[in-house]
């Protein structure tokens, strides 16, 4: 089940990244970002009264739902400012090192352990994955791609290790991404107030907000029911069912150094969750 719910996250995560270069070509984007938020927390809330009752004001679990929040705000105002300058594919190379993040960031803020031998490794992964995207955004250079892809990663990884931290204190999944996503949309909508959408632009946004918002509930459910090694592996192909679908949409050969970082990112996932 654990399997079938990772394979269900990638694919509807997929989707939901190529739907994502749709959104940026017909709607000013950081006016879409804020609904966008608002609508991935609707689409959860019908599943509020299955989950724990909500502890927001304990200890430190308003400031974890901030940070959370404040990620993953971060995490799309770049993601979306990237697509609208190249494909989807690419981006989706940048948040498919997040599990590396992690495995980073794990004696830090988790507790866990890691040898030096996995963090030269997450570098080699990293530089080896990037590298060959450095000019992959049009009109910007390659230090400044290789460092947003390398945010996209940083943050997402953070936003991973704010669940981890909300999950031991006892918060609720649903507690969890509905107030993430509320905190999110909000601040968007206040700093870009979603002034000229219409009934067609908002339709696109429904479409894009299920399916990440599918991806994130199969993707914590699959964890919290089987493999982190396997849910994590499964993640990371992620960019490779982009390609497909773009493959498939658009009729062109892919590019071969989005290709070849797929696969390597792919494969470095899975040797690292394999050695964590």
């Amino acid at each position: 089940m654990s399997l079938l719910l990772a394979i269900a996250a990638a694919l509807a995560f997929a989707i939901g990244t190529f739907l994502t270069k749709g959104v940026t070509l017909k709607i000013s984007i950081y006016r879409a970002i804020g609904p966008l938020f608002i609508l991935n927390a609707l689409f959860v809330f019908p599943l509020i009264p299955f989950g724990p009752r909500w502890i927001l004001w304990s200890g430190s679990i308003p400031y974890l739902h901030i940070l959370g929040a404040l990620g993953s705000g971060i995490v799309a105002g770049i993601i979306f400012s990237m697509v609208s300058r190249s494909t989807a594919s690419v981006v989706s190379v940048g948040q498919a090192i997040t599990p590396a993040v992690v495995l980073l960031a794990g004696p830090i803020a988790l507790g866990t352990s890691i040898v030096p031998v996995q963090v030269l490794a997450i570098v080699v992964l990293v530089f080896a994955t990037l590298f060959p995207l450095r000019k992959s955004l049009v009109g910007v250079g390659s230090f400044t791609t290789i460092f947003l892809m390398i945010t996209i990663g940083v943050l997402s990884g953070l936003v991973t290790v704010a669940v981890v931290l909300l999950n031991k204190e006892g918060v609720g999944t649903t507690e969890t991404f509905i107030v993430r996503q509320l905190l999110a949309g909000f601040t968007f909508m206040a700093i870009f107030p979603p002034i000229g959408l219409h009934w067609r632009d908002f339709m696109q946004l429904v479409r894009r907000s299920f399916f990440m918002s599918v991806g994130w509930l199969a993707s914590i459910y699959a964890i919290r029911q089987g493999s982190p090694v396997v849910v994590q592996s499964v993640m990371a192909t992620i960019p490779l069912w982009v390609i497909l679908i773009e493959v498939i949409a658009y009729k062109e050969r892919p590019s071969r150094p989005v290709v070849f970082s797929a696969i390597a990112i792919a494969i470095g996932i899975y040797v690292l969750a394999l050695t964590s």
